[in-house]
């Protein structure tokens, strides 16, 4: 009787252990999930990185480079993820982020490529084949990267319409 009960404590004690051992796979999910956002803020905060900007370390000398951008014309030919976008001369695109970042300092700007798929009319965007487009964002608050935006914009044939 006695041995009887014991196992049906720890049979108990094992189906409610199952409960505890789910939550703990989602609590490790949710720890590397968490990891994995702090790394990529951490590398878009770098010197090449789309949110340089925000580092007081690189705000100075990325403002600089937004000024000396704005000066060049829009002529340099790149690859980006299979489509050919014409950017200021003198920069590249980070091929991790999607940034522009001007060569001769290795600052990044807050001006960003992204293929997607399906259109947004919230962005510019430009058509790379069926239902695959090239958006451009950036932070409207700078005046430099918006004006910067616009000949990159116009040059490339960028819309804001879904056609």
């Amino acid at each position: 009787m006695i041995k009887r009960m014991i196992i049906l404590i720890v049979m108990g004690l094992t189906l409610s252990s199952c409960d505890f051992i789910h939550y703990g796979k989602i609590a490790i999910q949710d720890n590397v999930r968490r990891i994995e956002m702090e790394r990529e803020k951490k590398s878009v905060m770098k010197k090449d990185g789309p949110a340089a900007i925000d580092v007081d370390e690189y705000k100075e000398g990325v403002e600089e480079a937004i000024k000396d951008i704005l000066k060049r014309p829009i002529n340099k030919k790149v690859e980006f993820k299979g489509t050919t976008l014409i950017i200021p001369e003198g920069t590249r695109i980070n091929p991790k982020h999607g940034n522009i970042v001007d060569e001769k300092t290795g600052y990044g700007i807050p001006l960003i490529f992204q293929i997607t798929k399906g259109c947004s009319p919230v962005y510019y965007r430009k058509k790379i084949k069926e239902d695959m487009y090239c958006k451009i964002y950036h932070n409207g608050k700078n005046y430099e990267v918006n004006i910067i935006s616009k000949k990159i914009i116009n040059t490339n044939g960028f819309t804001n319409t879904c056609k």
